[in-house]
């Protein structure tokens, strides 16, 4: 919640979403509503035998701060989708402090996390909703217990790689019960590290699709924004948020098994990384009205 406030005040929020014109236009609007009231209360309410009126300076200031309020920067954007009940939504914050909703989260072939840094999304899951490594091990394994796989030698250890867009799917408590979709996006090298490939995001994201849509429920969705961290992939963030929406609203058109996408933008990415909210709500607008289906 820290992150996100620290996001909303950011100079950055601030230049995309004040714009000379925008600020011009509600301010004179505001301007004018409140004067109309003032004058509109004068035959009812006077001093003096005179009808009472505020300052002037008091009423330009009153239409600056509804101005200033209105020309806020707004970190979620969202649109309905053009002939389906289902809503699509870009948000600045943190995926987990979401609710109600069905976490993606990427990971490699192999789903190792003993090489993760604590920040990754990942890592911040197991640790977040498990009591330990081996606990989340275990739920790995009984997850991907009829996944096919490769045995493969890495490091001088035995894994078991699994295909690009292979799916555990695991359930957690958290007062209730809810869902997280574990996705292989990317191969590892000898070294751990992802091996960028643009077209494993692209094949990944259409198994994950058709695996909801034939074995998952229909809970809302939360996704970051995956390839643009660890992953390595070199396409900018705009393009992989592109990528994500583009391919969910090509599946939703054929089956529709969700009500609700959120794409998720953590705010230290949002803020270091200079994403522009009012051009992605522009792409998002046109992308729902003009999809077909």
């Amino acid at each position: 919640m820290i992150t996100r406030w620290r996001a909303f005040l950011s100079l950055h929020s601030w230049k995309f979403a004040f714009l000379p014109k925008r600020f011009l236009t509600y301010w004179l609007s505001a301007f004018s509503i409140i004067w109309t009231f003032i004058e509109f209360s004068g035959y009812f309410f006077t001093m003096n035998g005179q009808p009472w009126k505020p300052p002037v300076w008091a009423v330009l200031i009153m239409g600056v701060a509804a101005a200033v309020w209105l020309c806020r920067p707004r970190l979620t954007k969202s649109a309905p989708l053009n002939g389906k009940e289902i809503q699509i939504e870009v948000t600045v914050n943190d995926m987990f402090q979401l609710k109600n909703g069905s976490f993606i989260i990427p990971v490699n072939c192999f789903f190792r996390h003993d090489h993760l840094e604590s920040g990754t999304i990942l890592a911040q899951f197991r640790d977040k909703y498990f009591s330990g490594p081996a606990h989340f091990d275990s739920a790995l394994e009984e997850a991907l217990r009829q996944e096919a796989y490769e045995p493969v030698t890495v490091g001088g250890r035995q894994w078991k790689k699994y295909p690009i867009g292979t799916v555990a799917r695991l359930r957690f408590s958290t007062g209730g019960f809810r869902t997280a979709y574990l996705l292989a996006t990317a191969d590892l090298n000898e070294y751990g590290k992802a091996v960028s490939d643009p077209a494993h995001l692209n094949e990944a994201l259409s198994a994950l699709w058709q695996y909801i849509g034939n074995r998952g429920e229909t809970e809302p969705l939360i996704i970051p924004v995956m390839g643009s961290g660890r992953h390595r992939l070199t396409q900018p963030r705009f393009s992989l948020i592109s990528e994500i929406l583009q391919s969910f609203i090509q599946s939703v058109s054929r089956r529709k098994f969700t009500e609700k996408l959120t794409v998720v933008i953590y705010p230290r990415a949002y803020m270091e990384h200079k994403y522009n909210l009012e051009e992605m709500d522009q792409y998002l607008q046109y992308l729902t009205k003009f999809s077909s289906g």
